[in-house]
């Protein structure tokens, strides 16, 4: 009998640790802290290839990129006044007429930089295109190739615009230039970003109101158009000036006369497709030219920091070709006082 009441007290205890253990399993799943709960306090700092860019470390196992530079830019008068992420338009209460007869914009210094947003042949100018202005340019590209800042700034819009520019990116840069980047198959910026020049903000595409893949690009001060090509060399991919004296006549009167982008319907579309099919896995869009003449090989001697990247923003070139002409791949170490050829 003793032994009959053991073995029956052994199973209820049994049995009632079956019952609990489930339970308390549940407890410790729905009690388990998510990593957004847990304390986030900076452990250490990092350094990166780029001087003006470091990695903070946090304890909840989460980093973040900082730029100490880029932050100050906040302090300036550009990124509080006529601010709005929500329309393309952001000087309504400044006319063409209360602009100065010349704004001179220092477009780099030993501090800013400059890359070419693409590197391509321009097929639709800026200017009147029929009956109506086009203010901007056009560059077909294939889609998907990287679209880049073109120099250092805060993203002022990054939205799907249903006014036909599709995919749209409008960076602010210090000196109060914006450069609209348009039919964007995806954007890889947000707004309040801070942006370095040469950093991706989306790749091409064709969305919006454009009948092939291609980069519509404007440039704007105080909402008002002036030709992109006055400043850009986007065959080669290089800046025309270190600062340049911006007149009052080279803006558009027109441009403010509707947010809607008219038709990107090119002046001849075999052109655009011819040019469309040479394009390489380069970003350079080659069209049938002569054949230049052999110009003199450019060298860099490798310094401290230096990446291919870097290299190539700086002498105008890309990756790919800079890979070629040394037979080295993109993942090829460099050596301090290696001599690169570039050009």
């Amino acid at each position: 009998m003793r032994i009959n009441q053991t073995f029956t007290w052994f199973a209820s205890l049994f049995l009632a640790m079956l019952t609990v253990a489930p339970s308390a399993a549940q407890r410790r799943t729905t009690t388990t802290p998510r990593i957004e709960d847990l304390p986030r306090r900076p452990l250490d700092t990092v350094a990166t290839p780029d001087p003006d860019t470091r990695i903070i470390l946090f304890s909840n196992n989460t980093w973040e990129y900082y730029r100490p530079a880029m932050e100050r830019l906040d302090e300036l008068p550009v990124y509080r006044n006529n601010w709005d992420t929500t329309s393309v338009f952001s000087y309504r209460n400044v006319e063409l007429e209360d602009l100065p007869q010349v704004v001179e914009l220092k477009l780099i210094d030993s501090l800013s930089q400059f890359c070419s947003p693409v590197r391509g042949k321009v097929l639709s100018k800026y200017g009147p295109r029929r009956r109506r202005s086009h203010n901007g340019i056009d560059v077909p590209m294939k889609v998907g190739e990287p679209v880049m800042a073109a120099f250092d700034g805060k993203v002022r819009y990054s939205r799907y615009n249903t006014g036909g520019f599709g995919n749209l990116v409008i960076i602010r840069h210090p000196n109060g230039l914006e450069t609209w980047s348009a039919h964007l198959s995806k954007r890889n910026v947000e707004v309040g970003d801070y942006v370095k020049a040469g950093q991706v903000i989306g790749y091409v595409g064709a969305t919006g109101r454009a009948y092939g893949p291609h980069l519509h690009f404007e440039v704007r001060y105080c909402d008002q158009t002036f030709d992109p090509e006055f400043l850009f060399d986007f065959e080669r991919g290089m800046l025309r000036y270190h600062t340049f004296a911006l007149e009052r006549s080279f803006f558009n009167i027109h441009s403010r006369a509707s947010e809607l982008l008219d038709e990107e319907d090119w002046t001849d579309q075999e052109i655009a497709n011819s040019l469309l099919a040479e394009a390489d896995d380069s970003t350079t869009i080659r069209a049938a030219q002569p054949k230049p003449v052999a110009a003199e090989p450019v060298y860099h001697i490798v310094r401290q920091g230096d990446i291919l990247g870097r290299i190539a923003i700086r002498y105008g070139t890309t990756i790919t070709k800079i890979c070629q002409l040394n037979g080295i791949d993109r993942n090829s170490i460099l050596r301090l006082g290696q001599r690169l050829r570039v050009k």
